[in-house]
C-alpha cells in the first residue's frame, strides 16, 4: 500500500513498506509577500526520510531553509546546476541529474523526465524536470510544468500522477498547468489515480479576504474536468495535510 500525504503546494510525502520520499519540500509559513494556508508540516511526523526530489530552482520548490530542516539524511537528486546550493543545506547525499538519468536509491527506482517550465533570470541554470518514482506503485511526479509532447510517452506507465493544477497566485501564468490542462494531461497518461498538486497553499497575503477562488478551487475544478475527460481515473482531491491510501494494482 502506497500512502499519499499532500503537505501543501508542490510538497507531497509518499511511504510505502518503511520508505518514505518527499517532493519539493516547502515546509515554511511564508514566503516573502505570500502567506501558507493549511498547517504548517509538523517535521516530526515526516519521518526519517530516504529520499527528497526537486524538481528546479524556484523558491517556492527550492527552499534551502526547508531542506536544512528535513529530518534523517536523505539522499537528495537535483536537477543539475542545483548541486553545490544544495549541499549547503543537507547532511546527507546530493546527486544532480538531467532528463532521462535513471538511477536507484535504496528501494526506489527514480528517473528524471521532460518538464517545460520557465527560469528565473539570475538563477542558477538548472533545466526544470519531473520525476518517475517507483515505489512497486509507479508514481508520477511532474513538479511545475506546462503541457508538453513528451508526457505521451508516460501512458500506461504510471499507477498514479501527482499533477501540478495551479501556481501561488490568482493568476495562473505561462509554463504551468491549470485545472482543465490537468485533466487532459491525465487523460493522455492513464494513471488508475490522480491528485491534484500545486494549489490551495501559498497566496499572497490578506488576498483570499477578497478573492477566495484561485485559492480554494483548483482542486475541485481538476476533479470536474477530469470526469469529463477521464472518467475511468480515480481523482482524489486532498487539501494540504490530507492523505490518502492506495492500493497496488
Amino acid at each position: 500500500m502506497l500512502r499519499i500525504r499532500f503537505v501543501g503546494h508542490a510538497t507531497v510525502l509518499l511511504e510505502t513498506d518503511g520508505v518514505r520520499v518527499l517532493t519539493d519540500p516547502f515546509l515554511r509559513s511564508r514566503l516573502g509577500p505570500l502567506s501558507r494556508h493549511g498547517p504548517v508540516p509538523d517535521l516530526a511526523t515526516l519521518g526519517d526520510l530516504d529520499l527528497v526530489v526537486i524538481s528546479h530552482g524556484h523558491a517556492d520548490h527550492f527552499d534551502l531553509a526547508s531542506l536544512g530542516a528535513l529530518p534523517g539524511r536523505p539522499t537528495v537528486v537535483v536537477p543539475r546546476g542545483l548541486g553545490a546550493r544544495a549541499r549547503r543545506a543537507v547532511r546527507g547525499e546530493v546527486i544532480e541529474v538531467v532528463r532521462g538519468d535513471r538511477l536507484n536509491v535504496g528501494k526506489v527506482a527514480v528517473e528524471a523526465v521532460e518538464a517545460r517550465h520557465w527560469q528565473t533570470p539570475g538563477a542558477p541554470r538548472a533545466q526544470p524536470i519531473g520525476y518517475t518514482l517507483d515505489l512497486g506503485t509507479r508514481v508520477y511526479f511532474a513538479g511545475d510544468t506546462g503541457p508538453l509532447e513528451a508526457m505521451h510517452d508516460l501512458a500506461g506507465a504510471v499507477d498514479v500522477a501527482l499533477l501540478p493544477v495551479w501556481t501561488w497566485g490568482p493568476h495562473l501564468g505561462p509554463g504551468h498547468l491549470g485545472p482543465r490542462s490537468a485533466a487532459a494531461v491525465a487523460r493522455d497518461i492513464g494513471p488508475a489515480v490522480a491528485v491534484p498538486i500545486h494549489w490551495g497553499t501559498l497566496y499572497p497575503t490578506q488576498l483570499h479576504r477578497l478573492w477566495r477562488g484561485p485559492l480554494r478551487e483548483p482542486g475541485d475544478r481538476f476533479a470536474e474536468h477530469a470526469r469529463r475527460l477521464a472518467p475511468d481515473i480515480d481523482v482524489r482531491v486532498l487539501r494540504p495535510g490530507e492523505s490518502t491510501d492506495v492500493t497496488p494494482g
